[in-house]
């Protein structure tokens, strides 16, 4: 057996036996060596291993390679036994190979039973006992877990679980610091997990009460509206209950309700999946690969900065955590700040860049002016490289700005990574410090653009369960992945939440708008102008595609203001311009489908049907408009059209689809003029306008040799609720 073997899983992956730490060899041995420590005493077939370690791309050696994997690793685990036979720890079977370890040999394991202990110790009221506790299970961590095979989709689910237990074990460890009346030492740890983790409102509920009974109200009031301003940019959501309630208690100053709540409140740690979390980084390859130059060259002792750039939801944050993660496995010390969070605003009093510097170094000194803090700073960092995360620059201040610029002048030649995130702007102050960061210090800018087709296929790919790369399936089909990063417009975030819908409820007839990006698009619609939503619910009624000529007629306006509007709509993000594509084919604008959709969804029925009878009129106010497309108007327009009105537009569409061989629609519009039509005569007319369609069409189908499916051709079998986009 292997009792006499530890495994290290909280960091780098490493083996002790007694005090010895063996030598596992090269990289792939390792992440061999931590799948088989995932299975947690399961079998793993040579094919799966094949297919994690290589990433669903085995080479053609690789059962070969897994084969001298393992048996160099039962060389390194039982060296007694590869003379002898017989091994007790990496098994082989008929079921593949199994590593024999029982679950206290491994560090995790011990970590995982500490915090319930601790837990359990803060029940019974043994604070000093479980705040030891609690640290001691703190102290196994050496970096990211299972830092070897971080970048494997097989051993993310693993890495977040144990992630979201250490969370959990901090928030524990600042919930007992609370019960011992330490609320300045809770905020400190309170402020760390909500640097680690941003979007955590368990941690910031902890972070208000250790504030206020440190005696610190304003900053808790000013830090639940930094949280609030944060979920409502990045999520479109409002703080939860746990928070909302700290903050009521803490403007009506209830001590009672700030006090140390008792420890079945505690927060437990999850064991699944987070919510919400993306199954690995995909399309962001030449990034990372960007990355590790910078990183190696860093580590040389040369400055280097970075700025991530791009829309909300495009994966800044992600990208930035997986630098963070890159660098503090290579030995960074790290620092993770948010402009108009961590480090205040421009009017609270404090130097927002020297309090910056204070979360790295919290005993340096900040009296002696920029250069002398350089220099202190400059040593200090030759002794621990560092990274600097500082997400959202669009959201800092002037004066922030200009001394960050004069520290980027004079911090150079140290192990220093600054990582800037900001969003797309009109900033002219963030372009100019952009500019002077290029100018000054050759800062590495990584616009991040919208994923592909292809990464949007992977990313399904990597969610699917079980995942078997060499049968796709339906659900992974390419076609699919196409209509999913049309619809999310290559967004990650937004593509995310979608794949989070059942498979029928993603794209087509079934696709619905998940709550979390209606909350998102909604807080975007919620800045503009009442006249600007007008006339996206127009534009959305009738297509998607914003027609001037028959917006003008829809709704009173001039062209001049029409053009105000649609700066506003393509500022805002709901209105797109797309170029022409073809020569004699000009630009034209868009709304996102996910904006429209959102829009038609708000609408009210009779709202609705008003607008589709407006642009009927309209449309029979323009010359060469197609009579379908007016009769689709008018049918959705429901109550407001009369009958005759239907019926002589049902006519027209029919004769016109007749005239133009579509027989199967001709037909169909027939029918629902017959249907409609109260005259018996008129009703015999449209019956046998149908007929003489059907025949022209069964025609047609015995000359081309296949039969016309009526549901392949425009307008369907039966009514749209809204006509689909133009075509051209």
């Amino acid at each position: 057996m292997s009792e006499h073997l530890r495994f290290v899983l909280l960091g780098p992956l490493e083996v002790w036996s007694g005090d010895a730490r063996l030598d596992l060899g090269p990289p792939k041995r390792r992440v061999l060596l931590a799948r088989l420590l995932i299975a947690d005493s399961r079998p793993v077939s040579a094919d799966r291993l094949g297919e994690d370690l290589w990433e669903g791309s085995p080479p053609a050696g690789a059962l070969s390679s897994i084969h001298s994997h393992i048996s160099r690793l039962r060389a390194v685990l039982e060296p007694d036994r590869t003379r002898r036979g017989g091994h007790t720890v990496l098994l082989s079977g008929s079921a593949g190979y199994t590593l024999n370890t029982p679950p206290q040999t491994r560090d995790s394991t011990r970590f995982e039973e500490t915090v319930s202990h601790a837990r359990g110790l803060l029940t019974r009221g043994r604070l000093a006992e479980a705040r030891r506790e609690v640290q001691r299970g703190l102290a196994l961590w050496r970096g990211t877990a299972l830092a070897d095979a971080a970048n494997y989709a097989f051993a993310e689910r693993e890495i977040a679980r144990l992630e979201e237990i250490r969370l959990a074990a901090g928030e524990l460890h600042a919930t007992v610091l609370l019960h011992e009346g330490r609320p300045d030492e809770a905020a400190v740890i309170a402020e760390e997990l909500t640097t680690r983790s941003p979007l955590r409102e368990a941690a910031w509920a902890l972070l208000l009460r250790a504030l206020y009974l440190a005696g610190r109200p304003a900053e808790a009031l000013r830090r639940f509206e930094a949280i609030r301003t944060l979920l409502a940019e990045e999520l479109g959501a409002v703080p939860g209950p746990e928070l909302s309630d700290v903050h009521v208690a803490v403007l009506r100053q209830d001590v009672a309700a700030l006090a140390p709540f008792r420890s079945h409140t505690a927060p437990a740690p999850l064991v699944g999946r987070p919510a919400g979390m993306t199954s690995s980084i995909v399309g962001r390859t030449g990034e990372l690969a960007r990355f590790e130059e910078i990183l190696s060259d860093a580590g040389q002792g040369r400055t280097r900065w970075v700025v991530l750039s791009g829309e909300g939801g495009i994966g800044k944050t992600r990208l930035a955590e997986e630098f963070a993660s890159r660098a503090a496995d290579a030995g960074f010390k790290t620092v993770w700040v948010r402009c108009g969070i961590d480090i205040g605003s421009e009017t609270d009093g404090a130097d927002p860049m020297g309090r910056l510097i204070s979360m790295a170094y919290p005993d340096i000194r900040l009296d002696g002016g920029s250069e002398a803090v350089v220099g202190e700073l400059a040593e200090r960092l030759t002794r621990q490289p560092t990274i600097c995360l500082i997400e959202d620059l669009h959201r800092a201040g002037p004066r922030f700005r200009r001394l960050l610029a004069s520290y980027a002048a004079l911090l150079r030649d140290v192990p220093l990574i600054v990582v800037c995130t900001t969003q797309d702007t009109d900033d002219a102050g963030l372009r100019e410090l952009l500019a002077l960061l290029v100018r000054q210090t050759r800062a590495t800018l990584m616009p991040l653009d919208p994923l592909t087709v292809a990464d949007v296929h992977e990313l399904m790919q990597r969610r699917a369960t079980p995942f078997n790369p060499s049968a796709p399936g339906s659900e992974l089909h390419q076609r699919e992945a196409a209509e999913l990063h049309r619809r999310g417009e290559g967004n990650p975030f937004l593509i995310t939440e979608i794949l989070e819908l059942p498979s029928e409820e993603r794209t087509g007839p079934g696709a619905r708008l998940p709550a979390s990006v209606s909350r998102v698009l909604r807080a975007r619609m919620d800045l503009l102008d009442e006249r600007v939503l007008t006339m996206l619910q127009a534009i959305a009624v009738t297509g998607g595609e914003l027609d001037p000529e028959l917006l003008l007629r829809i709704r009173t306006i001039s062209r001049e203001e029409l053009l105000s509007l649609i700066d506003a709509a393509v500022t805002a993000r709901v209105l797109n311009w797309e170029d022409g594509i073809a020569p004699g084919r000009p630009g034209r604008y868009l709304m996102p489908d996910l904006v429209r959709e959102l829009v038609l969804q708000d609408l009210t029925p009779a709202r609705r049907q008003l607008l589709h009878a407006a642009a009927a009129r309209a449309l029979t106010e323009l010359p060469h408009r197609h009579p379908v497309h007016v009769a689709r108007h008018l049918m959705a327009a429901g109550p407001l059209i009369a009958r005759e009105d239907l019926v002589d537009a049902a006519f027209a569409a029919g004769n016109r689809c007749a005239k133009d061989d579509q027989h199967a629609e001709a037909a169909l519009w027939f029918d629902h003029a017959a249907a409609l039509a109260d005259d018996p005569g008129v009703r015999a007319e449209a019956r046998h306008a149908a007929a003489t369609a059907r025949r022209q069409l069964d025609q047609l189908e015995r000359w081309i040799g296949h039969p016309c499916d009526p549901a392949d051709l425009p307008g369907g079998p039966a009514w749209p609720t809204d006509p689909e986009p133009r075509a051209g």
